[in-house]
């Protein structure tokens, strides 16, 4: 059911909940689908409201100020406004779930590039992954099954040759707003599930702790009203009470929560808020030119197309590829719609001979079919000096609390990945005829000698906020463990890509899905105990 915090007695208890979730993004709304209409009662706090679209509220979205580092403001000076909504939905809000597991290579320590790991390998995700895949009507989980998309697509990648380092993979998107904005898709099943209680304009200022710190015994909210000025100002003060709290807030927030909590949860190495990552983005790195016009379904592989499949009618059944025109147009709902694409990425023996990050690469032809930009995206090593931290010389303007300060970093791996998987490009590309080619963006120099905006073949920031609060086997090399539970507080657990131990290169909300279902069963079990 929906309910609003505005209602609330000033000190309020909100109670009586086996479950309470924080924050209503892409992780909470998908654990909230999850345990609906089951025995567990959940409490999902919202700090936006049930009509909220598209761009948040101004007031709640200056929640999300902040400072950056040196090396960020240069990249992007308005990142943390930017790359992340305060509102009901979160990001979905604006992204076109662009969606890829992660890779085997993704899982595992690779020596001579990084030490960390998940805790498990990728067969671990699998049942979830496939769930996920229903959030986008994205029909089969079939990644690998390049016949299958060579003839959707009317495609082929290059064709391979002897010592290749790349070859091609499957992306997928979902830019379907009733579909993509996940409290739209989700909105009935969450308003009207009689276990769900939405509680809205719900805002964690901190988290409150027994005596020894190992179990979380209240979450300290507050309402925002809005001020004649346009502005907010803080409202009715609360607490909510349950038997085991969750953090959905997102990469960046999480942290600030627990270090605004007297940095709860943080470990013997100080591990809390660093290693934090994005995915850097070179999106004009390179031109190319072939000696001649590349054939169409080459083309066709790296051009997006959308794909209307139909389900197969029994299990294990084919899906099949619709093509003719709908002459009732009502009969799309019978159909799975998204977008479709290939891309260049990495072979796992790859990544393990050249010791660099994980990495895809899209060109976009140019009309005269051999021209071609060449468009990178890399896996960042997770660095203990690109961190998170609070900084209390500037306060928000409505709860008067630390803003967070991101220090993000490149070091010199990072860079040498990203010389390195553009040389490997070129070089293939250069065997089927791309003679002609030309660096847009320097990659020469040390880890902070970029091209940066407004140049073009700037450094970008991808919008997603990896690895803050990692996941480890043990509490001496990470904040949460392999269930995403703090390693030091029996009863909190943490929700989304900030406990990604690496990142790869895939968009990571199909994974943060995945492990929000995994982490929902998880807690559906417990309570069951």
């Amino acid at each position: 059911m929906y309910a609003f915090a505005d209602q609330l007695e000033a000190g309020a208890v909100v109670q009586d909940f086996d479950i309470c979730i924080v924050g209503a993004g892409a992780a909470g709304i998908a654990m909230a689908q999850r345990l609906a209409n089951t025995s567990v009662k959940v409490l999902l706090l919202v700090s936006g409201g049930p009509a909220d679209r598209g761009l948040p509220d101004n007031a709640r979205q200056t929640l999300y100020q902040g400072t950056t580092g040196d090396f960020l403001q240069r990249v992007d000076p308005d990142f943390l406004r930017r790359s992340r909504l305060n509102m009901y939905g979160g990001t979905t809000n604006h992204f076109g779930f662009w969606a890829r597991p992660l890779d085997p290579a993704d899982y595992m320590p690779r020596p001579g590039y990084r030490d960390a790991g998940w805790p498990f390998d990728e067969r671990e995700l699998r049942p979830w992954y496939i769930d996920a895949h229903e959030f986008g009507r994205f029909g089969p989980f079939n990644y690998d099954d390049m016949e299958f998309w060579e003839r959707i697509l009317y495609a082929r990648c290059f064709d391979p040759l002897p010592g290749d380092k790349l070859s091609g993979a499957i992306m997928r998107a979902q830019y379907e707003e009733n579909l993509h904005d996940f409290q739209v898709q989700f909105r009935e099943a969450l308003k009207s599930a009689p276990n769900i209680t939405v509680l809205f304009n719900a805002h964690l200022l901190s988290i409150e702790t027994d005596a020894n710190r190992r179990r979380v015994i209240g979450l300290n909210c507050s309402t925002i009203e809005s001020s004649p000025a346009g502005g907010g100002r803080a409202g009715v003060p609360f607490k909510a009470r349950a038997r085991r709290y969750v953090l959905a807030c997102g990469g960046i927030e999480n942290v600030r929560l627990l270090q605004l909590s007297g940095d709860l949860g943080n470990n013997r190495r100080d591990q809390l808020g660093r290693g934090f990552m994005v995915h850097p983005l070179l999106t004009n790195a390179a031109r190319v030119r072939f000696d001649a016009p590349v054939a169409s379904d080459i083309r066709n592989f790296f051009r997006e197309q959308q794909i209307r499949l139909k389900p197969p009618e029994s299990a294990g059944g084919e899906y099949q590829h619709m093509v003719r025109p709908l002459v009732n147009p009502e009969l799309v709902f019978d159909y799975l719609m998204f977008n479709a694409w290939g891309v260049l990425a990495a072979r796992h023996e790859t990544l393990l001979e050249e010791r660099i990050g994980n990495f895809r690469v899209i060109l976009y032809f140019g009309a005269d079919a051999a021209s071609a930009i060449v468009n990178l995206n890399w896996e960042q090593t997770p660095d203990e000096d690109s961190r998170i931290s609070l900084n209390p010389q500037q306060v928000d303007p409505i709860f008067g609390q630390p803003v967070a300060h991101v220090d993000w970093r490149l070091n010199e791996t990072d860079k040498r990945s990203a010389a390195r998987a553009l040389e490997i490009t070129l070089d293939y590309l250069r065997a089927r005829g791309a003679r002609q080619q030309e660096m847009i963006t320097d990659v020469s120099g040390g880890a902070a000698d970029w091209t940066f905006p407004p140049d073009e073949g700037a450094l970008e920031t991808g919008d997603h906020h990896i690895g803050a609060l990692r996941m480890s086997a043990t509490p001496e090399d990470g904040i949460v463990n392999s269930n995403s539970r703090l390693h030091s507080v029996d009863n909190l657990y943490i929700a989304g890509s900030a406990v990604f131990p690496t990142g790869g290169y895939a968009n990571p909300t199909l994974t943060i899905v995945a492990l929000a279902l995994r982490l929902a069963d998880h807690l559906r079990a417990e309570s069951a105990v």
